[in-house]
């Protein structure tokens, strides 16, 4: 007599894999609306995108790499949905509850600064980074620049802020906004031009935009 499945298995199975088809359709249709938004900078249904990012990252980034393309679109497009989400809470908060973290590897590669238990100590040489630490810090944010993600949490304990920009490498950045959103608080993030140990580059015009508009977008 052959094998027969049991009725409620076969349903459980075909809920299953009606289910698969369901994600990987979402994933699909997540995936062409992220290439699009990147590609012209305009964000279509910007809810399902930061969705599909969100819960199929994996599966979105396969279907990148599949047909070719560099699936860190994906955490570009993912960090610039969050960003339009939580700059007018962060705009919106005193400016003396935000902090700003700098990587260390903004400095220039003859930098004497020395670490401390607040990060690099500026010494005020002129360089583009401590302009734009000076100039922040003018306007009443506690400016940090710091050699890791350990610092960044240990000063978060310490200061206790409401909101914070994050400057770094793509991973960075991303990690940084997770975390904000487990601590409750508004993080946006700039990602480095260039990445690297040292010598890093950032567009500070993009900076200077974040800080310096206080008015909810």
């Amino acid at each position: 007599m052959p094998f027969e499945l049991e009725p409620i298995f076969i349903v459980i199975g075909e809920a299953v894999v009606y289910f698969a088809l369901f994600l990987f359709a979402i994933a699909v249709l997540g995936s062409l609306l992220i290439a699009y938004s990147f590609k012209t900078e305009k964000f279509v249904f910007p809810g399902f995108m930061l969705f599909s990012i969100t819960i199929l990252e994996t599966l979105v980034k396969a279907l990148f790499r599949l047909v070719g393309m560099d699936d860190s679109i994906v955490d570009d497009v993912g960090i610039s949905l969050k960003n339009k989400i939580s700059l007018r809470k962060f705009r919106e908060t005193p400016v003396n509850k935000r902090l700003i973290f700098f990587p260390q590897c903004l400095r220039a590669e003859t930098c004497s600064s020395k670490l401390s238990q607040e990060g690099m100590q500026c010494t005020n040489c002129g360089c583009d980074l401590g302009k734009a630490k000076k100039n922040a810090e003018s306007m009443g944010y506690k400016v940090f620049i710091v050699p890791g993600s350990s610092f960044i949490r240990r000063l978060v304990r310490k200061h206790k802020p409401k909101a914070i920009l994050g400057v770094g490498c793509m991973t960075e950045v991303k990690a940084g906004i997770e975390m904000c959103e487990r601590l409750n608080l508004f993080g946006v993030g700039l990602v480095l031009e260039k990445a690297g140990c040292v010598s890093t580059v950032l567009d500070w015009d993009k900076f200077y935009e974040f800080i310096e508009f206080d008015e909810p977008a």
